[in-house]
C-alpha cells in the first residue's frame, strides 16, 4: 500500500495562497490504515499485528502503535492487553443499535429544517444525489458513499446543530467497513437515490414532517442486507 510519507493539508488562505504543511506521520498512517480497513484489506476481526505493519508502511513501531491508538478511538479497532489490535467486528445486535439510532439522529436533522428550507438547500440536494446516481450507474462504490455522505452532511449543514454532527460523525465512523461491503455487493440494486428524491420532493413541498418520517424509514431499508453481510463475515474466521 502507500508509503509513510507525510501528506498534505490544506489550511486556509493566507495572504490569497493556500499553505500546505505536512501531516504528522501517526495521522497519516492511521488515514492509510483506516482506508484499508475500509475496503476490507483488514477484515472484521482480523489481527492488526504491529511488525507486520511496520513492515508494509516501512517505519517504526511507534508511529503504527500511535496511529492504531487513535483508530481504537474513532471506533474502527478494538486493543486488549496481550492481545493486541484487531478490526472491530460488530455483531447483529450492534448493527440493529447502529440502524436505529442512526434513523433517530437523520429523522432528528430533518425536523430540523423547519422554518429552513431554501432554494439553495433543494438545488445542493438534487445534485449531490443526481451525483450519487452517476456513480451508481458507473458502478463507482466509494465515490457513491462520499456523495452520500455529502447529501446528508448537506442537510445538516442547513440546520447546524454540533452535538448531533459529533453524533453522527461516530456512527458514520463505526458503519463505515459494513457500509462499503454491503455496497460491494448491492450498489447496482440500491434505491438509495430515488428515496433521497422523494425525500427532497417532501421538503420542496414544505412537508418537514413527512420527510422525517421518510428518512426514518430509508435509514432502515439497508439494515437486512446489513444484517446479512454481517453473518456471513462472522462465518470467517480471522486471521
Amino acid at each position: 500500500m502507500g508509503s509513510h510519507a507525510s501528506r498534505t493539508s490544506t489550511l486556509p488562505p493566507d495572504n490569497g495562497q493556500a499553505r500546505l504543511l505536512p501531516q504528522p506521520i501517526p495521522y497519516h498512517l492511521m488515514e492509510q490504515i483506516r482506508r484499508a480497513i475500509i475496503l476490507g484489506q483488514h477484515p472484521p476481526g482480523g489481527a492488526l499485528r504491529e511488525q507486520a505493519l511496520q513492515a508494509e508502511y516501512g517505519c517504526s513501531r511507534g508511529p503504527i502503535r500511535e496511529a492504531l491508538h487513535l483508530l481504537e478511538r474513532r471506533g474502527l479497532v478494538t486493543h486488549a492487553p496481550r492481545h493486541g489490535f484487531r478490526v472491530r467486528q460488530v455483531d447483529a445486535a450492534e448493527v440493529r443499535q447502529l440502524y436505529e439510532l442512526r434513523a433517530l439522529l437523520e429523522r432528528h436533522v430533518v425536523e430540523g429544517l423547519v422554518g429552513r428550507i431554501t432554494p439553495a438547500l433543494l438545488s445542493e440536494l438534487r445534485a449531490v444525489n443526481a451525483l450519487m446516481g452517476r456513480h451508481r450507474d458507473a458502478g463507482d462504490v466509494e465515490r457513491y458513499i462520499e456523495a452520500n455522505i455529502a447529501f446528508h452532511a448537506t442537510l445538516r449543514a442547513h440546520a447546524p446543530n454540533d452535538p448531533l454532527e459529533r453524533a453522527m460523525q461516530v456512527i458514520y465512523e463505526v458503519g463505515e467497513p459494513l457500509r462499503h461491503a454491503l455496497l460491494v455487493r448491492s450498489l447496482r440494486t440500491s434505491r438509495a437515490t430515488e428515496e433521497h428524491e422523494a425525500i427532497i420532493a417532501l421538503l420542496a413541498e414544505g412537508r418537514v414532517a413527512d420527510a422525517a418520517a421518510a428518512m426514518h424509514a430509508h435509514v432502515f431499508t439497508g439494515m437486512p442486507a446489513a444484517l446479512e453481510t454481517v453473518a456471513e463475515a462472522a462465518g470467517r474466521d480471522p486471521a
